[in-house]
């Protein structure tokens, strides 16, 4: 049976998509290693620098095995790159974080990303962009194809309504975004990706 239309295009943003996660990956990989990281060990440095997390919830965020993810992370603590602590609301849990040399390196990592960053300069209707990749990223979790990492559009504390009497929201827009957690009306760009009070809707 031949594709439709709106088959044929879900396919090629499907391709896009894949094809710049390819180019990431490669930029990632590439820096890691010049800064005697494997590509994990970078990933893990970079998610724990966003927001505390156990090796069950890495394990599950990156579709590794606990084990695999344990052996990485036992090395970034033997390099001095990362603390272990017992979590204060669970004492069962430990939970990891970067030491400033650990932190250090993830400044280092994140240039990994100029590549892409120069080539988005370039490109236009950036929060239409930033919008679409969110919301697909939110429909995935919601639906349980991916672990919650934090996002805004996921948090029980999101209004998608009016600003409340006395607020607006930015650039004067009737309708928008506003954390009711924090009583901010939110820009789209205020969103956040790892939000540490998230609360799962």
């Amino acid at each position: 049976m031949e594709a439709s239309q709106g088959e044929r295009r879900q396919e090629k943003l499907l391709a896009l998509l894949e094809r710049v996660a390819q180019v990431e990956r490669a930029l990632l990989t590439r820096q890691a290693f010049r800064l005697g990281l494997t590509a994990l060990q970078a990933q893990l440095l970079l998610h724990l620098s966003e927001r505390p997390h156990g090796v069950v919830a890495l394990a599950e965020l990156l579709s590794l095995t606990p084990a695999t993810v344990s052996e990485a992370l036992s090395s970034l603590e033997d390099k001095g790159l990362l603390t272990r602590s017992k979590d204060e609301r669970d004492g069962r849990r430990w939970i990891l974080k970067p030491t400033e040399e650990g932190l250090s390196l993830v400044r280092a990592l994140k240039a990994y990303a100029g590549p892409l960053r120069q080539a988005l300069t370039q490109v236009p209707h950036q929060e239409e962009l930033l919008l679409g990749l969110m919301e697909l990223l939110a429909r995935l979790v919601l639906r349980g194809t991916v672990p919650e990492t934090g996002l805004c559009l996921t948090c029980r504390h999101l209004r998608r309504d009016a600003a409340p009497q006395g607020q607006t929201h930015g650039r004067g827009q009737e309708e928008g975004f506003f954390c009711a957690l924090l009583g901010l009306a939110l820009e789209p760009w205020d969103l956040r990706l790892s939000c540490p009070d998230h609360a799962p809707a």
